[in-house]
């Protein structure tokens, strides 16, 4: 099956057709980027820490289950590393050191913030999580649980890294190996069938509910997904009319999932049907949002995604990511060790503005100041390896 094969086709220019992702950086993958990890963040902030009674008092409903659902930034996430880190593995397939310049410049983006937190979060944490830290050292901390071992709160995040590392351990092969058609029908069957062992994961109790979240092997379709979109947009089928065709489509898709799921519990929370298949739901629009983003891009219609707030955010996101479940640890047990009630002294409002301006105004200042002492230096070596 496996075979070397022709260069992936790349579509003949068209009018108003934009070059694919890997020709430059595309600002608006910058503000998706920007919006998963707010998303993350604030859901986080607000929720992450135990409730303030009457803290949102007066909010409507549909805005607090809006803001409680921002975890599905990490699908966002996951398509939208599927997309750049497969058009990456296409566009350079047939050059030279393939294998070698993949996870070096991998190893020069991922490692050094990696490594550094995962050292301060083992310190603060304590012995009580050493099992923990210890797994995660090999990228395992998605499989902690099953291991046996205590996950702490802040660094508990490590699971999503977990997951795409997993995944990019085996995708270069097929990338460099498959043909086009070939890598597109993997990547399918990757998508559907993930839902699929979800449900009879959950059908049939092989694990726990939280363990399907978490699992690698539950978790490959998002970026299975982005991987089917940096398929289609190198195609030379791809045109900006039926990209946008596909993105409606998508959406229609997932529509039409969420309705024949309804009778089967698909909105409710631990329900078979919610655990196969919500994250599929979210996939496909987010993939569409994508989509049309990447076709419209440049006109009024994405210019919010191209806005200065969101360039930071997205330079930022990694280390965001990273570090602000963390942060909010160490707030919550700075206030306690002195004896501070801010509920009690500026009211439930107050004390979680306090909160949230905290969290995030924290992880910004610790991730511009990883970008520019930590992380900085060692991107500017990835040339080496182009």
């Amino acid at each position: 099956m496996l075979a070397l094969v022709e260069p992936i086709a790349v579509s003949p220019p068209v009018p108003a057709r934009p070059s694919h992702a890997s020709e430059s950086r595309i600002p608006e993958l910058d503000g998706f980027r920007a919006i998963a990890a707010l998303a993350v963040l604030v859901t986080h902030a607000l929720f992450a820490y135990g409730s303030i009674e009457g803290a949102l008092d007066g909010v409507p409903g549909f805005i607090r289950a809006v803001l409680g659902k921002g975890w599905l930034g990490v699908d966002l996430f996951f398509v939208l590393s599927g997309l750049l880190i497969s058009g990456i593995l296409i566009d350079s397939r047939l050059k030279p050191h393939y294998f070698r310049n993949f996870y070096l410049r991998r190893v020069l983006r991922i490692m050094p913030l990696y490594f550094v937190t995962l050292v301060v979060s083992w310190y603060f944490y304590g012995a009580t999580y050493s099992s923990f830290f210890l797994v995660t050292l090999f990228f395992m901390a998605n499989f902690a649980s099953a291991f046996g071992a205590a996950v702490p709160h802040g660094p508990g995040v490590y699971w999503s890294l977990a997951v795409e590392e997993h995944f990019y351990l085996i995708w270069p092969l097929g990338a460099r190996f498959l043909s086009r058609n070939a890598l597109a029908v993997s990547a399918l069957a990757i998508w559907v069938g993930t839902p699929i062992l979800r449900g009879l994961a959950a059908a049939n109790q092989w694990v726990k509910i939280d363990q399907i979240y978490e699992f690698s092997q539950f978790r490959f379709d998002g970026l299975a997904l982005g991987a089917l979109l940096a398929i289609w947009w190198r195609s030379a089928a791809q045109t900006r009319q039926r990209s946008l065709q596909l993105a409606a489509a998508m959406v229609a898709l997932s529509l039409l999932i969420t309705a024949l799921g309804v009778p089967y519990g698909i909105l409710g929370t631990k329900t078979v049907a919610a655990v196969a298949l919500r994250y599929s739901q979210v996939q496909l629009v987010f993939g569409a949002a994508i989509l049309a983003a990447l076709t419209l891009r440049g006109s009024a219609v994405t210019a919010v995604l191209r806005s200065g707030f969101l360039r930071i955010t997205s330079d930022y996101s990694y280390c965001i990511y990273m570090v602000h479940l963390s942060l909010g640890d160490a707030y919550v047990t700075l206030l306690k060790r002195a004896g501070i009630d801010t509920v009690a002294q500026f009211g439930p409002r107050m004390a979680l503005a306090m909160q949230v301006a905290v969290i995030i105004g924290s992880a910004y200042l610790v991730a511009a100041l990883s970008k520019r002492f930590l992380e900085d230096p060692f991107l500017r070596l990835k040339h080496r390896y182009a």
